[in-house]
């Protein structure tokens, strides 16, 4: 196990609580992009300790660390020498030059935790620490009698691609690869057919090919006969134009000689760089983690954190995601051509907590705005659904989606956002950017466009059946002329119901008035049937009633929407996520396994058990009530089944049942 994967695995059972957080979290640097904390007290009052010590076992940890430590006796993570009742931490920074990804891991005896590195390690004293470092040296591990601290680095290309650079540090170009030009005009030239016989032979093109390569291959003036589609024809000499015969073999060892030698440069050229970046990288790292272990940097702060509840197993929280963005940006494509946008999207900071609440585990987050921003999303997220649409949800579905915008703010507001993230660019971009912005203002009357959109919309997929459905085949006569032949076939197809509101649907209706006269649409007394004559199991039929646009492919549940005779199953789950959410997006899981099978879709052996258990789970979801202040909420989960103690207990004794497969 080498000292990168030793630190993977150190942060794999890091986990804590509160004794030590307070300390460890002064330790992160303020100006940090992203930082994770995990808690692992919160983790193992809702985990078994013995589990995850069979998984480890199974997945060959604790072998893999005997094998490099004849010392190492321990099947216990426990004994690692962590302690799991401090939280751990994350952090990641970044500047034009350099990433660097870290880790703080509260340690309960320093004894045991240099028990379980490899006897090879070679360990180093590095500002008065034990230390261990990876090959390439961009890995640092350090520790003292309380902490174990991580820290990985790697250049940003943007800052080594530009000259100045380049040049300070002695960085060389990577040689270019020219040979290609240079041989690309030998070809033509090789042969000089005699007589004009052969251009009158009507031949295939791999016979034409075959030919050719026996051709070149003739070291007589003789004529040869070459049989080509059954007939016996006279092909006329070649005459070579080089007085070589060998040119041609000459040719080619002259240019794997060339290659081998640009290989050998640009892989010189390559070590040469390596070797300095390295250096530059390495020399980053020990700065850097000096610094954090003197504590010379402002301390991070965050209230959250430091109150995390037992059920809070990690949270996560980036401040100016933006300007983060703006390091990632490609230069030599944006800036380089287009001059410096602002990339301002508003955004202050964004924040998610993976939390246990029962037999559910859920992501809850938000993410925050300007005040400019937030008073656009405000207005943006003021739609609420149809209340029509609610009858329409079915309990027994399969999934639903629903999005709910006000189509009408979403138009005013976009070319000052668009004005906001991309104004700050060259002049003349700047200029056309205005231009477009103003324009789309002008031109675009929100209020009508609204009318025929409203900006609320509900999707249902109430699940798969079979289908006739047509499509189109190709016939081919013996010249191979074809023509194409309708068909039909059976399919299994996902059954989908989409609706949104509309207040003025005349364009809806003169659009279909033009295809129904070019024959691109069958109007069934009011249902209109899109017909285009291809693969087209997924085109629906239309209907508009009551204010309601309804896109369907199930005609007979189209023919009861229209006729007032379309029921759903009782019960309101999902018709009362969709009234208080402004977006969800839920998957009925129960309903996999079915799925599975009415696809045909192979599953692993490993796996069957698991597949079939899913019709015991509750849903799979995500939602959000839009903004609130300037937050913009959000929430994702799944409900596993009752059984367990709660979802994490859950989760480990699934993957221990896959483990014990996977090992079988």
């Amino acid at each position: 196990m080498n000292n990168l994967k030793l630190a993977i695995a150190l942060l794999a059972v890091s986990l804590g609580g509160k004794a030590y957080s307070q300390d460890l979290l002064s330790k992160i640097p303020e100006d940090s992009k992203f930082v994770v904390a995990l808690n692992g007290k919160g983790f193992f009052k809702h985990a078994k300790l013995s589990q995850l010590n069979d998984i480890f076992k199974r997945a060959g940890l604790f072998k893999e660390l005997g094998e490099e430590n004849v010392n190492f006796k321990t099947e216990n993570i426990e004994d690692f020498g962590i302690d799991f009742q401090a939280k751990s931490y994350i952090h990641f920074n970044v500047n034009d030059s350099i990433q660097y990804i870290g880790a703080l891991i509260p340690l309960k005896s320093k004894e045991q935790f240099e028990s379980i590195l490899p006897e090879d390690s070679e360990i180093k004293v590095v500002n008065g620490l034990n230390t261990i470092y990876s090959d390439d040296k961009r890995v640092r591990v350090s520790w003292d009698q309380q902490t174990i601290y991580i820290l990985g680095a790697a250049e940003m290309n943007n800052y080594f691609s530009k000259d100045e650079i380049k040049e300070k540090y002695g960085l060389l170009a990577l040689p270019e690869y020219a040979w290609a030009d240079e041989a690309a005009i030998a070809v033509p030239d090789t042969l000089d057919w005699a007589g004009e016989d052969y251009n009158q032979i009507e031949t295939s093109i791999d016979s034409a090919k075959q030919i050719e390569e026996e051709i070149v291959t003739i070291e007589s003036a003789e004529e040869f006969e070459q049989e080509v589609e059954g007939e016996i024809v006279n092909i006329p000499p070649p005459t070579i134009r080089r007085g070589d015969d060998f040119s041609s073999v000459d040719s080619t060892l002259e240019r794997e000689e060339y290659q081998d030698d640009y290989y050998d440069k640009y892989a010189e050229v390559n070590r040469h760089n390596d070797s300095i970046v390295n250096i530059f990288v390495n020399d980053h790292v020990n700065s850097f983690m000096n610094d954090i272990i003197d504590g010379k940097f402002k301390s991070y702060k965050s209230k959250s954190i430091v109150s995390m509840k037992d059920n809070e197993l990690m949270r996560m929280e980036m401040g100016k995601f933006d300007q983060l963005l703006m390091y990632y940006y490609p230069t030599d494509l944006i800036y380089g051509t287009l001059g410096r946008p602002s990339m301002d999207y508003g955004y202050e900071s964004i924040n998610s907590s993976v939390i246990v609440d029962g037999n559910r585990m859920k992501l809850v987050g938000d993410m925050s705005f300007d005040k400019e921003m937030t008073r656009y999303y405000k207005e943006m997220y003021s739609k609420k659904m149809n209340p029509k649409f609610l009858k329409f949800i079915n309990d027994d579905a399969l999934a639903f989606g629903s999005f709910n915008v006000s189509t009408e703010a979403y138009l005013k507001h976009m070319p000052a956002i668009v004005q906001r993230v991309y104004g700050g660019m060259d002049v003349k971009v700047g200029k056309i950017i205005d231009l477009f912005t103003t324009a789309f203002d002008v031109i675009v009357d929100e209020k009508a466009v609204a009318k025929v959109f409203k900006g609320d919309n509900l999707l249902v997929l109430n699940g798969v059946s079979q289908k006739e459905v047509k499509y189109i085949d190709y016939e081919y006569d013996e010249d191979y002329n074809y023509q194409e032949i309708e068909k039909t076939k059976m399919e299994k197809i996902p059954n989908y119901l989409w609706m949104f509101s509309s207040d003025d649907t005349r364009i809806f209706e003169k659009i279909f008035a033009i295809l129904e006269t070019e024959g691109n649409l069958i109007n069934h007394e009011g249902i209109y049937e899109i017909k285009n004559g291809k693969i087209d199991e997924f085109a629906p039929y239309i209907l508009i009633k009551e204010g309601i646009v309804f896109l369907g492919n199930d005609l007979d549940q189209i023919q009861k929407i229209k006729s007032n005779e379309y029921k759903v199953s009782s019960g309101n789950r999902y018709s009362s996520i969709a009234k208080k959410n402004k977006f969800a997006l839920v998957f009925n899981t129960k309903k996999i396994p079915g799925l599975v099978d009415d696809l045909d879709l192979p599953v692993h052996r490993s796996m069957e058990a698991e597949v079939k258990n899913l019709a015991q789970y509750g849903d799979i979801y995500m939602i959000s009530n839009g903004m609130k202040g300037n937050k913009f909420n959000y929430e994702a989960g799944i409900d596993f089944p009752s059984g367990n103690e709660n979802a994490l207990d859950f989760i480990i004794h699934t993957l221990d049942n896959i483990s014990k497969s996977l090992k079988d």
